[in-house]
């Protein structure tokens, strides 16, 4: 049976550099490593960001994003290819929105029962969360925390409060209790810049997964979310953190809630852009692709598009 761990969190609580340490923690193991990244959207920015720091240490593969149905199939078929090739641990990281019971429930499905056991989920909550997030975004963080073996603090370099872990123990408690969840609340690991020391990490190893239960929420296309793709932007570099502030505050443009992509700078070197409501990150990289993806609740391409100097709505 290969073991196969699940890395949820929010979007934008940190999802892909958690999973570049653990993964890389586990190839020095001399283990054979696999991990499937499902972005929401049909363009991964994830699987390069993970290309460039594991290189060939470890196989990556891609589910493309679509409708929940269409997606469940595709991460099927891949999850019963990698079984052929008799990995030891395969690691899926899927996008923020999504519902963890969903996976659950493909696990128990034939042929995959017999091919995987559920090795340990991680749920990953950034230290700044925002507190003011809509009735359905909490539902996602709550479904991913019923279910988690572990809650991943991260980013707590952001965040000077040492009532940091009491803040986002009491919010997470409100939000399991919004949906009346049943069972254990998982255990908290705080996880500092400095990544994660190899006696943690031997723990984490172990943490497993809950079996929690929180009431459904159904979910329409009025009250679901969605991604819009910006191709080929032109906008100024030195004033990029302004503009990208700028889209978050305007309200006419819905509630975005995670922008990240790549633009090149004046030397046509590229710049990784990874934002929330909450830290706007701007930094080198080796790889990239002309694109910014945007994430949120009712958004308004138009208006959003405003704050750039030019893109296009297609490659």
């Amino acid at each position: 049976m290969i073991k196969v761990d699940l890395v949820t969190g929010f979007l934008g609580s940190g999802k892909t550099t958690f999973i570049k340490e653990y993964a890389e923690r586990l190839c020095n193991k001399e283990l054979k490593v696999a991990i499937i990244v499902n972005d929401y959207g049909a363009i991964n920015v994830d699987r390069l960001l993970l290309e460039e720091k594991l290189g060939d240490k470890c196989r990556l593969e891609m589910v493309i994003g679509g409708d929940v149905d269409c997606a469940r199939r595709r991460l099927k078929t891949k999850l019963i290819a990698m079984a052929m090739e008799k990995y030891d641990r395969v690691i899926v990281e899927p996008s923020g929105i999504f519902d963890v019971d969903e996976f659950f429930d493909m696990l128990y499905e034939e042929p995959l029962e017999r091919m995987y056991e559920i090795g340990n989920v991680f749920s990953i909550v950034e230290a700044g969360l925002d507190r003011d997030m809509s009735h359905e975004s909490r539902y996602f963080l709550a479904s991913q925390i019923a279910k988690a073996g572990c809650v991943v603090i991260s980013k707590t370099d952001m965040v000077d409060s040492p009532e940091v872990l009491k803040l986002n123990e009491a919010f997470i408690t409100e939000v399991l209790a919004e949906f009346n969840h049943r069972g254990k609340v998982p255990e908290f690991y705080l996880k500092t810049d400095g990544g994660i020391a190899e006696e943690d990490f031997e723990k984490l190893l172990r943490v497993g997964y809950g079996s929690g239960d929180i009431m459904k929420l159904q979910l329409s296309e009025e009250n679901g979310f969605k991604s819009l793709f910006f191709f080929h932007v032109k906008t100024p570099i030195d004033s990029l953190k302004e503009t990208v502030d700028d889209i978050f505050a305007d309200k006419d443009a819905g509630n975005v809630i995670r922008l990240k992509g790549f633009i090149q700078d004046h030397d046509g070197a590229w710049l990784e852009v990874n934002a929330t409501k909450t830290e706007i990150t701007i930094k080198p990289t080796s790889v990239g692709q002309e694109l910014f993806i945007v994430i949120g609740e009712g958004l308004i391409e138009e208006k959003i598009g405003s704050h750039f100097e030019e893109y296009r709505n297609s490659l």
